[in-house]
């Protein structure tokens, strides 16, 4: 190659997605480096066990993480694979949102903020950590990505597959997390509605080809337009929500055809809260549920109150499950459902009281922001090896002192829900302003996805009102990566400019560094934007 011709490819758009690539792959080894194989707390070492067949699976943690950790120890021989995984999913989501902001239009410095995802504390303090929490959170992001591309890229519509895959993976991991799906599945039926119509606009506008006039093809389009987007996206999006359904329950089929999965109601230890702490202890004994029952109630609820909490009794108070081992099942499963019907539901105003007093908690504060490795007790008495600590000497700092110390805030539910609402309300703005455009071409919008991931994130910290188990920061981890996604495409909204010709510059302007990103194709009509 000429001089010339290698000074053309080193400022090409591929050149500068190879070198984000390059970037995050550097960042990940670097990780992996310190962090192999991943830190491992009580709820982590019961799901290694599971996958290493030393216990028998139960369904107390959803089993499919324990079956993906299975097939990945069998095939490498490591139990650090599933930290490899965890770190993989981050890694492509992070560089496929450089790509794609980067080849959005925007300055080449705003397609860094990528890769930077990977780097910011509140992301780095949860992926040192085998969470099932993480997984979950990893997953849907680049089930995101992929469906970007899928709306931007022509015919990468079997991208769609790996998606429903990551979907279905983080329902499976984490049953909740279907809060944080049905705004995706929105997203992903309104991506469904327009790649659908686009298709069928094109394939009109080669039936009529010679053999309409140009008055009957304006015709088309006008009825074309006087659809009802509404409903196909309804459609789309069931459609998209039942698939990732039915995906959840053929894997959890699967997986109970080769092991048996032990039941052990884990949602008992959501009633045994709502009963403990929201029945007063006379309306209890007179309930006519087991004496037994409610005399343990009431003596584990005095202790727990005696230690302030006034949650996650089974942890704190109540002893664990009939056995007194950690994840067995409760007694009187059914008698405490009973209960709960009886007394809980029955009172309403009492039970949102009682709700609303442990979610103000969690949504105002948060704690177990880093697992140091110094916590390696549950580790060792599983087996797993608890990696090297020098990674806590760089990151603990990081984390902790600067930006828990200085920006208490960034670990706290109540923050990302206003930021996921400031994001709402700009996306609602530019689609007023958008719906009356003077029909110029734009540039590909991220405002549907900045919409998604705002929405998704804002579900799920409200899903928690009535399940929420304590203030830890993992079950904020996934509001805070969507969000901080949401964030770097509003920059790069933000920091180009909002109309550009077929070629790329703007009112007759031109900027080398602009330009040398890809020129929004078809997909990004006004329409779609």
């Amino acid at each position: 190659m000429s001089r010339s011709a290698i000074r053309r490819w080193l400022t090409s758009p591929l050149a500068w997605d190879l070198l984000l690539g390059v970037l995050v792959a550097i960042w990940s080894a670097l990780f992996l480096r310190l962090f192999w194989p991943g830190r491992v707390n009580v709820d982590i070492a019961n799901q290694y066990l599971q996958a290493t067949e030393k216990i028998p699976y139960s369904d107390w943690h959803p089993p499919v993480m324990s079956a993906v950790w299975r097939i990945l120890i069998d095939i490498t021989g490591d139990p650090g694979s599933l930290l490899l995984l965890q770190i993989g999913l981050l890694a492509a989501a992070a560089w496929g949102i450089g790509v794609l902001v980067h080849r959005s239009g925007a300055p080449r410095w705003v397609s860094l903020l990528g890769p930077t995802i990977m780097v910011t504390p509140w992301v780095v303090s949860q992926m040192t950590t085998l969470w099932k929490d993480t997984q979950m959170a990893v997953a849907i992001l680049l089930a995101v990505v992929l469906i970007m591309i899928t709306r931007f890229v022509p015919k990468t519509w079997l991208l769609w597959l790996p998606a429903l895959v990551l979907l279905v993976y983080a329902v499976g991991v984490r049953k909740n997390a279907v809060f944080a799906v049905v705004p995706i599945a929105v997203y992903g039926g309104w991506c469904l509605m327009h790649l659908w119509r686009n298709r069928r606009g094109r394939s009109g506008v080669s039936a009529t080809t010679g053999s309409e006039s140009p008055e009957t093809s304006e015709s088309t389009a006008s009825s074309a337009k006087k659809g009802r987007p509404l409903l196909l996206t309804a459609a789309s999006s069931l459609i998209v929500l039942l698939i990732i359904a039915a995906g959840v329950k053929v894997t959890d089929a699967a997986i109970a055809s080769q092991v048996e999965v032990e039941k052990t109601g884990q949602i008992s230890q959501i009633l045994l809260d709502d009963v403990m702490f929201s029945v007063p202890d006379a309306e209890l004994k007179k309930s006519g549920a087991p004496k037994e029952l409610t005399d343990h109630i009431s003596s584990a609820r005095d202790k727990c109150l005696e230690m302030g909490e006034i949650w996650d009794a089974y942890w704190n108070c109540y002893g664990k499950g009939e056995s007194g081992r950690a994840f067995s099942p409760l007694a009187y499963q059914d008698e405490l459902k009973q209960l709960w019907l009886d007394e809980v539901v029955s009172h309403p105003l009492r039970y949102v009281e009682y709700r609303t007093a442990v979610f103000s908690y969690y949504f105002f504060t948060s704690g177990l922001e880093y697992w140091p490795a110094e916590w390696k007790g549950e580790a060792e008495k599983a087996g797993f090896e608890p990696g090297d600590p020098k990674g806590d000497y760089i990151f603990k700092p990081y984390v902790e002192d600067f930006a828990l110390g200085t920006f208490p805030m960034l670990f706290k539910p109540w923050f990302w829900a206003l930021v996921a609402v400031v994001l709402l309300g700009l996306g609602y703005r530019s689609h007023r302003r958008g719906s009356g455009g003077s029909g110029s071409v734009r540039t590909r919008s991220f405002w549907p996805e900045i919409t998604a991931l705002a929405a998704s994130a804002l579900c799920y910290i409200f899903g928690y009102f009535p399940i929420v188990p304590a203030n830890h920061f993992r079950y904020t981890f996934w509001p805070a990566l969507a969000l901080t996604a949401a964030v770097v495409l509003a920059i790069a909204m933000w920091r180009r400019r909002p109309d550009t010709t077929k070629n790329g510059s703007a009112h007759g302007r031109s900027d080398p560094d602009r330009d040398a990103a890809t020129p929004p194709g078809s997909a990004s009509s006004k329409s779609e934007s």
